[in-house]
């Protein structure tokens, strides 16, 4: 149930956000031949985090089959599990707002408390094993000066217990972003999707998740 309302809540938001960002911050997208094939995998997108709104910007940049956004929805996105309490570290109303878009969204709650993976991308790796789309972000937050940060473990965590591929994600143009400057054209959005990674060599944890913030760093130049 949670993953049909979210892929009915991406199909009507999929429009006005995709035609919002052509407009106010000339979109592009590049690399989703990159994608084919994969519609009816489990597959781990993974991105550098610079903004709030890197959920939305990320969704949009999917294939469609000709009007209609299909294939790779829903997007299922991870999320601290704080952030579905409806009293969480935003001011009210926005943690109202909060709570309800995560659950809406179909994003999966993540607790990263005890550093126990199992523990934490428990729901995730259910999901991938469904053949769900979950997108993560590497670094494990978003980025306070604009580079890109070291990878945490979950991403190769999530691969070594699927062997769902691993697609690299690089965004540009969405750090400090504004609601004004938004409206203004002050930020061009960039989007590069990278091939497909299907063998992070079985090294450590740490090293294949260094691979992939490798990866992503090369596809945000």
């Amino acid at each position: 149930m949670i993953v049909k309302i979210a892929k009915i809540f991406q199909a009507f938001t999929y429009w006005p956000i995709y035609l919002s960002l052509k407009f106010f911050a000339n979109y592009k997208i590049e690399g989703q031949e990159n994608l084919k094939g994969l519609e009816d995998k489990g597959v781990i997108f993974a991105s550098n985090h610079a903004s709030y709104i890197d959920g939305p910007i990320s969704a949009a940049s999917m294939p469609r089959r000709s009007f209609y956004p299909s294939g790779f929805f829903p997007i299922r996105f991870l999320a601290l599990r704080q952030y579905y309490n409806w009293i969480n570290p935003f001011p009210i109303p926005l943690n109202f707002l909060t709570a309800g878009y995560v659950r809406i969204n179909g994003s999966i709650p993540i607790d990263k408390t005890g550093g126990d993976l199992f523990k934490a991308l428990v729901n995730a790796v259910e999901a991938l094993k469904n053949r769900d789309k979950v997108w993560i972000y590497p670094e494990g937050r978003r980025t306070q000066d604009g580079n890109l940060q070291p990878g945490k473990r979950g991403v190769a965590f999530l691969h070594q217990q699927t062997r769902a591929p691993v697609v690299p994600v690089g965004i540009s143009g969405s750090f400090k972003m504004s609601f004004l400057g938004f409206l203004l054209g002050k930020h061009k959005i960039r989007i590069k999707i990278g091939k497909p990674i299907y063998n992070l060599n079985n090294a450590s944890l740490e090293k294949e998740a260094e691979k992939v913030i490798q990866e992503i760093g090369e596809l945000m130049v």
